[in-house]
């Protein structure tokens, strides 16, 4: 369903728009609650893409969509290309180098550094090509803070009040290593509005005396699954208020579609009883301390089990997997034999530059798939990028086919994710990252 505030273009990939465009944004940014920096940056971007597309599709049929979401604005642009046409699109994850070689993709390139995150999908012949810019807000203060004691009994319900909201931010923070704590926790007021907006949701936990005694928050990863961050406890009484806080979740994904519960920034104080360890990643800080992250997972109801692809190379792993977590599944082989593919490929790249982290996830196969990714994983090396994943949803035969291009350039299976994405996902880490 579209936004209702959804301001919407359809026009030809014309550079002669250009001038059109840039109007639209400009006003856009500053009605949908963008600085006038942000907003410079959004116009900018949008000239670059347009001049872009009018070169990869001249004349092409193209829709602009421009929405405000609850701490940002999203700006997609739809259209149809040829499968050689999308090579371009990994000048994202490409340096300057790169784009020098294809002067046309500059302007992707430039729209890809002013952006707070772009990626590109495809659905179809249709390419979907999206950008976000982030609203500002203000850095939390430094402070200290000791775990206390309740006062009474500790209650839980929804996160809804922006006050404690606030506080239970600032309390994570200061209590809890960086690299379990999310980035917006760092700008309260980003998460006020996300959940508030409907983009997160929390549980919160309260003594009598109104004290902010937990915290926990979770979003949508797939249609099915949700994943979460927490529990983050500031009193002494951890075990009950980190049960409370996992028991509220529960309780309100129980009454959604969601089959599975996934960890995203699990802390210490998660109650082990209920989930199952599907396994750790050995991540690595922005300064090369060692941050190994479990995943954690529980089913939500009984798992009719799902068809998955596999290529013969990484069978053992997955049928290992599966077994561990007793999910019926009716396992696929696909190799490539002999049939022709497109001669580019393609692989969308999202960044989290604070986590050193780098996620790659297959748009396109081709015959080049193996010196694209190649190309890929030299650049954020070069670029310090410590942590190299790339997920695989099983649902796609194609993608699972892309297992030998993947340990060729050095990356190995870590974690299966169930129900992760149209159905379970495989995560990769490159070897030396």
């Amino acid at each position: 369903m579209t936004n209702q505030r959804t301001i919407t273009l359809r026009l030809h990939a014309d550079a002669a728009w250009i001038t059109m465009v840039q109007g639209v944004a400009k006003q856009c940014g500053a009605v949908f609650g963008l600085d006038h920096g942000k907003a410079l940056r959004l116009t900018m971007a949008l000239e670059e893409i347009l001049a872009y597309l009018a070169d990869l599709t001249p004349q092409a049929p193209l829709e602009l969509n421009l929405t405000p979401g609850a701490s940002h604005v999203d700006t997609t642009f739809s259209f149809a290309a040829r499968d050689a046409d999308l090579w371009a699109m990994n000048i994202t994850a490409c340096g300057a180098d790169c784009a020098e070689e294809n002067i046309q993709a500059m302007g992707l390139l430039l729209a890809a550094r002013m952006s707070d995150g772009m990626d590109v999908r495809r659905d179809g012949a249709n390419v979907i090509l999206r950008l976000r810019l982030d609203r500002s807000y203000p850095d939390l203060e430094t402070r200290l803070a000791e775990r206390f004691a309740p006062r009474g009994e500790v209650l839980f319900q929804p996160a809804l009040d922006p006050s404690r909201i606030k506080e239970a931010c600032a309390l994570a923070t200061a209590l809890y290593p960086e690299a379990v704590v999310p980035r917006a926790f760092r700008t309260p007021g980003k998460v006020v509005d996300q959940i508030l907006g409907g983009e997160l949701s929390g549980a919160m936990a309260l003594d009598q005396g109104g004290n902010v005694c937990g915290f926990m928050t979770w979003s949508p990863r797939s249609a099915t699954s949700v994943s979460f961050c927490g529990p983050y406890v500031f009193t002494s009484e951890r075990t009950v208020v980190a049960r409370g806080l996992t028991e509220h979740l529960v309780g309100a994904v129980a009454r959604t579609p969601v089959s599975a519960i996934l960890s995203q920034l699990p802390t210490e104080d998660l109650p082990r009883e209920d989930v199952e360890l599907l396994g750790t990643l050995p991540l690595l800080a922005a300064d090369g301390t060692p941050c190994p992250m479990p995943i954690w997972y529980r089913g939500m109801r009984e798992d009719n089990g799902l068809a998955v692809w596999t290529h013969p190379e990484l069978e053992g792993f997955l049928r290992t997997a599966y077994e561990q977590l007793f999910l019926m599944r009716d396992i696929h082989a696909v190799s490539h034999q002999g049939e022709q593919v497109a001669g580019r490929s393609v692989f969308a790249t999202s960044f989290q530059p604070e986590a050193s982290q780098a996620l790659l996830i297959p748009m396109l196969d081709g015959a080049d798939a193996s010196g694209t990714l190649h190309g890929h994983v030299q650049l954020l090396l070069s670029e310090g990028y410590r942590n190299i994943l790339v997920h695989l949803d099983l649902a796609h035969g194609w993608q699972a086919a892309l297992a030998p291009v993947l340990l060729k350039n050095g990356f190995q299976p870590r974690v299966l994710l169930p129900h992760a994405g149209q159905a379970d996902v495989m995560v990769l880490q490159h070897a030396g990252s």
